[in-house]
Parts: structure tokens; sequence; C-alpha cells
């Protein structure tokens, strides 16, 4: 249980269990205080992303400043870092809490999470997302320095050395 401005507790514990039964390694609850903010984040998803010039509905078009997305992010309560390692799988997860939270009157909650819903992505096949309202952004996109804000959670997550490594995926849910 976490304490809201007015000091009342807020149970998040459903969606921490959701996480679970979506296959999410790890569900933490954290403040926007941990998340930390580096600059060199958007720039390496500007720079280190094939998908960012393409200016699709992934990538690109939403113009969201740095500033903009910390400050976004700022204004939360609550968020819910997810740990996994299928990128479906978190993509999904991300998706499906964010909804819960809207539901239960949450309705500002809102996902951060590189869109990996669909087993074949339309737009990467030149068509239009079927999709579309479910695409939320990347951390990178906004800044997450997730490497860091992983590892001061006491979650793993490593540069991978070759491709047979299983890899740590993260997304984030706001909750307010």
């Amino acid at each position: 249980m976490i304490p809201d401005d007015t000091g009342k507790m807020q149970d998040y514990s459903k969606y921490v269990q959701l996480a679970k039964e979506l296959n999410m390694e790890n569900a933490v609850l954290i403040k926007p205080e941990d998340i930390f903010f580096d600059l060199r984040a958007v720039l390496k998803c500007r720079w280190g992303c094939e998908d960012f010039f393409k200016k699709t509905i992934k990538c690109g078009t939403r113009d969201t400043s740095f500033e903009q997305g910390l400050a976004m992010i700022k204004s939360y309560k609550d968020i819910l870092m997810l740990h996994g390692h299928d990128a479906r799988e978190m993509s999904r997860a991300v998706h499906e809490i964010e909804r819960a939270a809207f539901m239960d009157g949450y309705y500002f909650a809102f996902g951060i999470r590189y869109c990996k819903l669909c087993n074949v992505c339309a737009v990467d096949m030149g068509k239009e997302c079927p999709t579309p309202e479910k695409v939320r952004p990347c951390d990178e996109s906004f800044g997450i320095d997730v490497y860091k804000t992983a590892r001061n959670q006491g979650l793993p997550i490593n540069v991978l050395k070759n491709i047979d490594q299983k890899q740590n995926r993260y997304g984030f849910v706001l909750i307010d």
C-alpha cells in the first residue's frame, strides 16, 4: 500500500497480481523520483534505433520533448515497473494493466513501452497499424535510463554479449 497526497493508502496489489498472471517476472511499485532520466537515452533512441526516422506510428511522430516526457512522468503519483523477458508479453502486460487501472478510475493511467503487441508488425510491412490506440512511447524516447532505474530497484539488467542470452525487458505503468 502506498499513501497518496491526502495520506490515504492506495492498494495496487491487484496490478502486481495481474502482472504476475501476465508472466511478468517482477512488478515493483515505485515513485517518479525512483526513475532516472538522462538526455543521452533520448539521443540513443534517436540515433540507435532504426525505427526513429521512419516517421511511423511507433516512433518519430509524436514529437514529445525530453522536457515534456520528464514533466509528464514527474506529475504522476505512482508507477508500476514491470520486468519480464518476452517482448510481446511485456507490451501486452503494460497495455492490460494500464486498461485495468483506467477502468478502476485512474483515468490518467498510462503505459510506457515500445510496442510489440502483434506477432508481425503491420507498420514494418508498410501497412497501417491495426491498433493505433494501443501504441505507447518507448521509455528511451522519454529519456528514461532503464539500466540505472532497474539496477536501483535491485532488478537485473545487463548489456547482452550474444543473442543467446536472456534479455531483461522493462515497462512502466503510470498510475494517477
